[in-house]
């Protein structure tokens, strides 16, 4: 399967937004991402925001007046987010004929909404960017795209195609196949590492990697949102097995050139297989994934 067509732009605390043109979402809208996008707004259907904070929202606004008028429009966001709520209410009241045609969907972890094409949903799931609350909320969220797909239940593979369109006629389609789920991309938003099961087997993770080590998160403690480092979202990925990562909101106070060369290597110390791509911050990628920092160890030979 082809990678999906990833068009980003990510500075932490200015804007973040992240457009997967190929299903049609925009993950977050940070300031500008309307003037940036410029006429592919028009191909968004569904925008999901992982958490409300400034830099990754403040552009929904003027996306909304744009785009919400088509009534084909959905906006999703955390069901425990108070900010996402009153956000929600006051761009429906906005503006009835264009943001007031919008609809909105406060998500849990663990929802499923339906998006293009057919058997395709976008999935939440839960993320830690907020100090915990009592009782527990929802307060910043992931998502997935994760489609649907039949196969030849286990049992039956090894059969010649002749018998299995024989069991097909005999017995019926459902008695010999199995649904199973492909995460065809995951983005976390602003988090801490999750646990790799989360993201296990996805094609594409996208990941924050606001720091390149640990030592460069001092100042950043107690009732301050925490984020990820480098060598913690390489071991996740590592672990998930997942086919692609892509880092994205990496601080501004790293060197372009000292950046990669981190990447690459730690990439190389902890013998990472698959590739890697990074967002710098400050520039638009019109296909994020298809640039890599790191391609990956060959696969040994059987």
């Amino acid at each position: 399967m082809n990678l999906p067509k990833i068009v980003i732009f990510s500075t932490p605390l200015v804007s973040t937004w992240v457009f997967d043109e190929t299903h049609r979402v925009l993950f977050d809208a940070g300031d500008g991402v309307t003037a940036m996008l410029d006429s592919r707004i028009h191909k968004i259907r569904l925008a999901a925001i992982t958490h409300t904070h400034r830099d990754h929202c403040a552009g929904l606004m003027q996306l909304l007046n744009l785009r919400g008028g088509a009534g084909d429009f959905t906006a999703v966001y955390p069901a425990g987010s108070g900010s996402g709520r009153a956000l929600a209410g006051f761009l429906t009241t906005f503006d009835s004929r264009s943001t007031g045609k919008v609809r909105w969907n406060p998500m849990d972890a663990g929802q499923d909404v339906a998006i293009e094409p057919p058997r395709h949903v976008l999935r939440t799931f839960a993320t830690s960017h907020y100090p915990p609350t009592a009782p527990t909320r929802t307060m910043s969220v992931g998502y997935q795209i994760v489609r649907s797909v039949d196969k030849v239940k286990p049992e039956l593979r090894g059969l010649p195609q002749r018998e299995l369109d024989a069991l097909r006629m005999e017995l019926g389609k459902e008695q010999i196949t199995e649904t199973l789920e492909d995460v065809l991309l995951s983005i976390t938003g602003d988090t801490v590492p999750l646990e790799p099961a989360t993201f296990a087997g996805s094609r594409v993770l996208l990941h924050e990697c606001t720091f390149l080590d640990l030592h460069d998160t001092d100042g950043h403690g107690e009732g301050v949102h925490p984020h990820s480092t480098l060598p913690d979202v390489l071991r996740c990925a590592a672990e998930a097995g997942v086919g692609h990562l892509g880092l994205y909101h990496i601080s501004r106070r790293y060197d372009e050139g000292l950046l990669m060369a981190r990447i690459r290597e730690l990439c190389a110390e902890m013998a990472i297989p698959f590739p890697v791509s990074a967002a710098v911050p400050g520039r638009q990628y019109e296909d994020l994934l298809r640039q890599t920092v790191w391609p990956g160890l060959p696969c040994p030979a059987p």
